[in-house]
């Protein structure tokens, strides 16, 4: 696991890990059937995620504006319709959006993976990871490491001007029930919805475009430009930020077998910026990106690829995260031994 050789045209050179569950019939009608399901699914699965979604936001109001338990809505449709506080200044608009957009997003993950499994016949943890299960220790390691460094370098030049803009969670006007709630709901739904991303752009299209090509350059840029088109933004700047990014987290999929990383870290992204500069609803009419920011959103996106590489690279944090006896046992070699973890032993520099 790790190994991601290519020759002098950046075509793969052996297969990475990730890519072992494609196989050789893969690229023929299965791709435009399983997007046949999918878009239907998605939209079905969507509604249902909908009214869910406005149920969970009927009793956040209840419990933490109202104060009350939660009760049963009399009209699902009625309360999803006025499930979002239209508020962009206000914790409960950013809480209850972006409770939406999760379940939402959980809905149309769930589509995405049974179509898979239906066209393709594999299971749907293939699409996820190419270890036995889901590696929690990496999730938990993505969203740690780059949270912090995100955190810290978004912090650093508010802090030396005596931070004017007051980080969203800290609104004075908000009780501090309020800011326990958005937090926590940050940070339950943050991860969902990163997920979904993940297991569309870096798990099934990042695979399906690895059995037309061997073409390093293709793998990495066809999924993130679809990542970046996700988003339904106008703004060029903001997609180009995005698909850099999309590029990292494809090349941190290769490198550890898997998109339990790139989910930690997509996550650390938006809880950072969701909690410390803007909530979603203030983040949808953005003013049009700049040079300067394009630049900065290229750099964090470097940072990402630093992680990526520090945790695959860094023993330490290979054999707390697992990946020194996951990449043995999936490169079909004898996993070693506790005492005899080698800084090279599975996962090799490209």
């Amino acid at each position: 696991m790790g190994q991601v050789r290519a020759d002098r045209w950046l075509n793969l050179v052996g297969q990475p890990a990730f890519l072992r569950a494609v196989r050789s019939n893969e690229h023929g009608w299965r791709p435009a059937a399983a997007l046949g399901l999918m878009i239907p699914g998605a939209f079905a699965l969507g509604l249902v995620g909908y009214l869910v979604s406005g149920l969970i936001n009927s009793w956040l109001v209840q419990v933490v504006v109202l104060r009350q338990p939660p009760t049963w809505p009399r009209d699902l449709i009625s309360a999803a319709r006025s499930g979002t506080a239209d508020c962009q200044g206000c914790l409960l608009g950013g809480m209850t959006t972006t409770v939406m957009v999760a379940v939402i997003s959980l809905s149309c993950m769930i589509a995405v993976l049974a179509s898979a499994v239906l066209i393709y016949r594999r299971p749907a943890m293939s699409w996820i990871t190419a270890a036995p299960r889901f590696r929690w220790r990496l999730f938990w390691a993505g969203l740690a490491l780059f949270g912090l460094a995100l955190g810290v370098v978004a912090s650093i030049p508010e802090a030396l001007h005596g931070w004017p803009d007051r980080p969203v969670f800290l609104k004075t006007d908000e009780t501090v029930r309020m800011r326990m709630a958005y937090v926590l709901v940050m940070a339950l739904s943050l991860p969902v919805a990163a997920a979904f991303e993940e297991v569309l752009c870096r798990g099934w299209l990042l695979q399906v475009t690895a059995a037309f090509t061997r073409s390093l350059p293709a793998i990495l840029l066809g999924n993130s430009l679809v990542f970046a088109l996700l988003h339904v933004d106008p703004d060029p700047g903001r997609n180009l930020s995005r698909a850099v990014l999309g590029m990292a987290l494809s090349w941190g999929v290769l490198r550890t077998g898997g998109l339990e990383l790139g989910i930690g870290i997509h996550a650390a992204n938006n809880l950072i910026i969701l909690v410390l500069a803007q909530t979603l609803q203030q983040s949808e009419p953005s003013a049009v990106s700049n040079p300067l920011a394009v630049a900065a959103n290229v750099a964090v996106s470097l940072g990402a690829v630093v992680v990526i590489e520090l945790v695959a690279r860094w023993a330490p944090l290979r054999r707390w995260t697992g990946l020194d006896l996951e990449g043995a046992v999936l490169d079909g070699t004898q996993p070693p031994q506790p005492a005899d973890h080698r800084a090279n032993s599975t996962l090799a520099a490209p």
